[in-house]
């Protein structure tokens, strides 16, 4: 460890000493330009992290030793991980020179959610987060001695921050569950405290002046209550939700059509946000995930964001005509350096992130992945058509996240298949041709934040919409795909749809589960309402292509208790 430390001194140095102090000048975000073959323009994939852990090697051992490095710059420095993680939320402070104005509210970070620009300012997070990531990585491959030098200069040129695909596989990925981890350093293996596990604060006086919740720590945590992880807890609750997870993101890409459903919690389209804010939930619950304003400390965060921002990408390779939002009378609730009502377009600035000609970056400008230099490992934008690349995600989505493969998960494939899909449907699909959702809609202000509103059907929940920390405020509504129905032992989907809807609106119930599993009665939250939906299915023509849904039937239902689970599970 020791041994390390001088090996981390002497990297990070007088170079970042240099950048420390020059950040009077605005901060470019323009990803890491590295790796890119300049004639076809392929770009380096983000990988999946299981699958990097896994494998290991040099790109796999630059990352670790980068982001131990990224952790133990000075939190005073504006590249420093404290620094670029408190963008996010906490500490509420000016980033990159772009300060406050009137009108917004002063108890929130840089980051919207519930709303327009979730995912494309999340994109530039993350862009800002790689490309610092990246120059540790550069700084330490050239430590190397000179028979690995190539081979790590090379694959820090490649580099890209990792994600955690959790609808596929939802579990605490097991790189971030080892405290000490092991590596090739510069100078042969060294073991290290993993920075994956968790972020160590270096300045107490931070954690107690800010609201920090767990007093007795000074680190991120993750389930937990007194300072100590429970990841047994935040894998019991992944793995209870990984069938809703799975559906959930199934679900948006065959009915959102248009970006604006696709980006936010809305009602009679899903987005990804509602799949996202169960992560937060209940990878968090109680710990530091959970707490918004503190979650892009913990290193789960950007594994977590990576992801979503690849769901994003499938969405719009898929829907490459349309890959962007038009709406031009968008409203934000504020964030910091945006007032409360400011109208949003695709030029509204994402703020504090500058782009190479010291303008601010926009939806317009991060559209694609291109922009930031990176791809993901379904995506062949370089040598494929617009037409080739939409007909193979459709495929990998369909592998990945069809929920009707739940029960068999044999036929759920690992990875990237590029051979091609076969003509006919999915024997998964034979005989069914209904497809049922549920619309929920409450008021922010009568439910305790953060906490997740179930639907349970025969003591099952089969949807969950899980709110967050922030925004405090508005009506909070999403469309959730319903799964695991069944009526006296038959999939509901194989009864008449009269009498299946009369079924729903009859035995769904509903509740209302905090952080700490304390569930409260819904005669407290006079605002909830609910619906179901009924659409016609119709299976696709073979696994590169998407089930077409129908219109949607809609249906009011009243709400009830799920009384007996009151306490707790």
């Amino acid at each position: 460890m020791g041994r390390f430390a001088a090996v981390l001194a002497c990297v990070l140095g007088a170079a970042l000493v240099r950048e420390a102090t020059a950040q009077a000048a605005p901060i470019s975000v323009l990803g890491v330009r590295t790796g890119i073959d300049v004639k076809t323009g392929q770009r380096p994939a983000r990988r999946n992290i299981n699958e990097f852990w896994g494998v290991g090697g040099p790109e796999w051992d630059l990352y670790i030793l980068a982001l131990s490095a990224f952790q133990q710059v000075d939190e005073t420095d504006p590249l420093s991980y404290y620094s670029i993680s408190g963008i996010h939320g906490i500490p509420h402070s000016v980033w990159n020179g772009v300060g406050h104005v009137p009108g917004e509210p002063r108890d929130a970070g840089y980051c919207p959610h519930g709303e327009l620009l979730f995912p494309t300012w999340h994109r530039a997070f993350l862009a800002l987060f790689e490309q610092t990531l990246v120059s540790h990585a550069v700084r330490i491959a050239n430590q190397y001695r000179p028979n690995q030098s190539p081979t790590y200069k090379a694959a820090a040129q490649t580099l890209r921050i990792p994600f955690w695909d959790w609808g596929f596989q939802p579990l605490l990925p097991d790189a971030a569950k080892v405290v000490n981890i092991t590596v090739n350093g510069p100078e042969g293996p060294v073991t290290l405290r993993n920075p994956l596990y968790s972020y160590r604060f270096q300045r107490p006086s931070v954690l107690s002046g800010l609201g920090w919740p767990y007093e007795p720590s000074q680190e991120t945590v993750r389930c937990a209550s007194s300072g100590i992880s429970n990841l047994t807890e935040a894998d019991g609750r992944l793995g209870a939700a990984q069938a809703g997870l799975t559906r959930s993101v199934y679900d948006v890409f065959i009915r959102s059509s248009k970006f604006e459903d696709m980006a936010f919690y809305k009602s009679h389209s899903p987005s990804f946000e509602s799949p996202h804010n169960t992560i937060h939930n209940d990878a968090g619950c109680g710990g530091t995930l959970s707490q918004i304003s503190w979650s892009a400390f913990d290193p789960l965060f950007m594994l977590h964001h990576a992801n979503v921002d690849r769901y994003v990408a499938l969405w719009q390779a898929i829907n490459y005509e349309h890959a962007m939002f038009t709406t031009t009378n968008g409203k934000t609730s504020g964030m910091l350096g945006t007032a409360n009502t400011t109208k949003i377009n695709v030029t509204y600035p994402l703020k504090p992130f500058y782009n190479q000609n010291l303008t601010f970056h926009t939806s317009t400008s991060v559209t694609g992945t291109r922009t930031f230099g990176y791809t993901y490992p379904e995506i062949d934008d370089w040598s494929q058509t617009p037409e080739e690349v939409a007909a193979f995600v459709r495929a990998q989505v369909n592998i990945l996240y069809d929920t009707s493969d739940n029960a068999n998960p044999s036929n759920r494939r690992r990875g990237i298949d590029r051979r091609p899909p076969p003509p006919s449907p999915p024997p998964q699909y034979q005989g069914k041709t209904r497809y049922y959702a549920a619309d929920i809609e409450v008021d922010r202000k009568d439910v305790p934040l953060p906490s997740t509103l179930n639907l349970v059907l025969n003591g099952t929940v089969v949807a969950r919409m899980s709110l967050l920390a922030m925004p405090r405020t508005g009506i909070a509504s999403a469309s959730l795909a319903l799964g695991d129905l069944k009526k006296e032992g038959k999939n509901l989907e194989a009864v008449d749809p009269d009498e299946a809807i009369k079924f729903l609106r009859e035995e769904i119930e509903v509740e209302v589960v905090l952080i700490n599993n304390t569930v409260v009665d819904i005669e407290e939250v006079p605002s909830l309402k609910l619906e179901v939906q009924d659409m016609s299915f119709q299976a696709g023509a073979g696994n590169d292509s998407f089930p077409s849904i129908g219109a949607a039937k809609s249906y009011a239902v009243p709400v009830r208790w799920a009384g007996r689970r009151k306490g707790g599970f």
